[in-house]
C-alpha cells in the first residue's frame, strides 16, 4: 500500500476539532498509511487560493469536516466540496465527508447534500469522541487500501540467465496482507465502546459474578447493588441481568440518570415524581401522578403509595428496576438522604407486604458513598454486592483468541502490563489491531501519549483529577516504582476513578498506561 495524500477540508470556525482529528492523521503518518496531509492553514506569504487549489487537487482522500458552519460557508461547500465531490465521482480521489452531529438530510442547509457520492462513508456517532476519531481513522485506512487495490499490479519479471536466482519483483500487496493473523475462520468485529451487545462473542464472564447476579434477581425483594469505576462494565452486566429477568416473565425499568439533566434534581419532590412518571413510560401505563400527588401526604409517602398501590398492582408481576449511576444522587445531598432511606424502606417491606416483593432493585454506582446516611436506612449495606475486578491474565487470553489473534504468551503479557485488564480500553485496542488499524507494536508505542486511542480517555481523567485536587496524589503514585501509601480517601477516590489498585493498604497504578501518561503530563 502506497501512502496517500490527504487534503483536510474545514470552517475556520471548527478548528477545535481539526485540531483533535490533526493527532490521529499524524499518528497515519507515522505508520506509513499517509505520505502527508495538508488543510486550510497555509504558510505565511503564499497564495493561498491558490495553494489550496493545489493540494486539493493533489490529495487522493479528501477529508471534509461538515458542520453548519461548513455548509454555511460560500467557499467551503461551493468550492471546496463541489470540487471534492467532482473528483469523488471521477475516480481521481475518495471523499471521506465528517458529519458532525445526525442531520435532517431533507431540511436545510443539509439539503445540499442530497447528491452527495453514495459511496462515501460518513461518520455520524459523536457520542463517543474516541470511538469517532478512530472511526475516521479507519475510513481513511480502507480508502488508502481500496485505492491500493485498484492501482495494476506489477508483472513479475524474468530474472537474467546469467544472474543468481532470486524472486520476482514485488507486486503491490492485496489489503488482505495488512489485516491480522486470524483463527480459522474470519472474526466479525463489532463497534467498541458502550454496552456489550447480548449477542455478542466478545463479552468475557467473570464468574461467579454474573451467577450470583442471576441467583439473585430471582429472590423476592432483591436489591443488587453494582460498584465499578467507570467503563468497568456495569452496563453490560446490567442488561445480561435484565435478559435473565425478561427469560423468567418479568418486567424490567432501566433509568439512566446521569442522562436525566438537572431538572428532576431541583427537589426531592420533584425527583420522586420525575422517578414515578419514568417507570409509568417504561412499562407504557397510564400516567396517574398528577393523581397520587393531590394527597398532603409527604414525597416519599405518595412515591411509596404510588409504586405499591398502583405500578406494582397493575403489573402483577416481578419488576426489576434498575437506576443506574446513583452518584449522580450523591452530588445532591438535599435529595440523597431520603431517597436512599426510601430504597431501604422499599426492600425492608418486602420482608413483610407481598406486593412489595415483585420489586427488584439493582443499583449501580461508582463513587463510595460518602453523604452521611442512618446505617438503619441505607442501602448500601444491605443486599448482594457486586464489585467488577479487571480482566484475569487468562480472561485477556480468551478475548484475544475471540479476536482471531495469534499471539504470543509474551505479546499477550505485554497488553496486559500496558492496560491492566481494564475492560473498556481492552476492548478498543483489541478491535483496532484485529481489524489492521495498527499493529501491537504500535499500539503500545503510541498508547500513553496524546496521538494514541485514548487520548480523550486520558484527558478527561486529568481534568478530574485537577477538579478533585488529586493530582498531588496521582504524581506521587506514578513518580514511585513501588506501591505508596496515601491518605484513606485519596486512595479510595483514586480507586473508584479506575486510576489505581490496592495492594494492602498501599495502591499503584492499574496499569503502565496510567503510569506513563501521568508520570509525563504531571511531572
Amino acid at each position: 500500500m502506497e501512502p496517500v495524500e490527504v487534503f483536510f477540508s474545514y470552517s475556520h470556525r471548527d478548528e477545535k476539532l481539526r485540531d483533535k482529528l490533526a493527532l490521529h492523521l499524524s499518528m497515519l503518518q507515522r505508520q506509513g498509511v499517509i505520505k502527508s496531509w495538508h488543510d486550510r492553514k497555509i504558510s505565511a506569504g503564499t497564495e493561498w487560493a491558490q495553494a489550496i487549489d493545489e493540494k486539493l487537487n493533489s490529495a487522493g482522500i479528501i477529508l471534509l469536516l461538515i458542520s453548519d458552519h461548513f455548509l454555511a460557508s460560500d467557499y467551503c461547500y461551493d468550492i471546496e466540496m463541489k470540487q471534492a465531490v467532482a473528483r469523488h465521482e471521477a475516480g481521481e480521489a475518495r471523499v471521506i465527508p465528517i458529519i458532525l452531529k445526525p442531520v435532517d438530510w431533507s431540511g436545510a442547509p443539509f439539503g445540499k447534500l442530497q447528491a452527495f457520492p453514495k459511496d462515501a462513508k460518513p461518520v455520524t456517532k459523536w457520542t463517543n469522541r474516541d470511538e469517532a476519531f478512530l472511526n475516521i481513522a479507519q475510513g481513511i485506512r480502507e480508502a488508502a487500501m481500496a485505492m491500493a487495490k485498484e492501482v495494476p499490479a506489477q508483472q513479475p519479471v524474468t530474472p537474467e540467465p546469467s544472474l543468481p536466482r532470486s524472486a520476482p519483483n514485488s507486486v503491490e500487496p492485496s489489503p488482505e496482507l495488512f489485516l491480522p493473523k486470524s483463527a480459522a475462520n474470519p472474526v466479525e468485529l463489532e463497534e467498541s465502546g458502550g454496552q456489550v451487545p447480548l449477542e455478542s462473542p466478545f463479552y468475557v464472564e467473570r464468574p461467579p459474578i454474573e451467577s450470583r447476579c442471576y441467583a439473585a434477581i430471582a429472590k423476592p425483594g432483591a436489591l443488587i447493588r453494582i460498584k465499578a469505576p467507570r467503563q468497568m462494565g456495569k452496563s453490560s452486566l446490567t442488561i445480561r441481568i435484565f435478559d435473565h429477568a425478561n427469560k423468567q416473565g418479568y418486567r424490567a425499568v432501566w433509568l439512566q440518570l446521569q442522562q436525566a439533566g438537572e431538572e428532576p434534581f431541583a427537589s426531592l419532590d420533584t425527583f420522586l415524581q420525575w422517578l414515578c412518571r419514568r417507570v409509568t413510560v417504561k412499562l407504557r401505563l397510564q400516567d396517574k401522578v398528577a393523581e397520587y400527588w393531590q394527597s398532603v401526604s409527604a414525597s416519599t409517602d405518595k412515591c411509596t403509595d404510588y409504586f405499591e398501590l398502583y405500578l406494582l398492582e397493575e403489573i402483577n408481576a416481578p419488576l426489576a428496576l434498575c437506576l443506574d449511576e446513583v452518584d449522580e444522587i450523591f452530588k445532591h445531598p438535599e435529595i440523597a438522604s431520603d431517597f436512599f432511606g426510601l430504597l431501604r424502606s422499599w426492600h425492608e417491606e418486602s420482608k413483610i407486604n407481598p406486593v412489595w416483593r415483585n420489586l427488584r432493585l439493582v443499583i449501580t454506582h461508582s463513587e463510595e458513598v460518602y453523604i452521611p446516611l442512618n446505617i438503619n436506612q441505607s442501602p448500601f449495606n444491605v443486599g448482594v454486592p457486586i464489585e467488577l475486578p479487571p480482566l484475569s491474565r487468562a480472561q485477556l487470553d480468551d478475548l484475544v483468541e475471540r479476536h482471531g489473534l495469534a499471539w504470543s504468551q509474551a505479546e499477550i503479557e505485554s497488553l496486559m502490563a500496558m492496560l491492566g485488564g481494564q475492560p473498556y480500553l481492552t476492548r478498543v485496542a483489541l478491535q483496532q489491531i484485529a481489524s489492521g488499524m495498527l499493529t501491537l507494536a504500535q499500539f503500545l508505542q503510541v498508547a500513553p501519549t496524546q496521538a494514541g486511542l485514548f487520548a480523550s480517555h486520558l484527558s478527561r481523567h486529568l481534568g478530574n483529577l485537577q477538579e478533585r485536587q488529586l493530582a498531588a496524589a496521582m504524581k506521587q503514585v506514578v513518580t514511585c516504582d513501588l506501591p505508596v501509601q496515601l491518605s484513606v480517601v485519596e486512595a479510595s477516590k483514586l480507586a473508584n476513578m479506575g486510576l489505581v489498585r490496592f495492594q494492602g493498604n498501599e495502591v499503584a497504578p492499574l496499569c503502565d498506561l496510567y503510569r506513563q501518561y501521568f508520570r509525563e503530563v504531571l511531572r
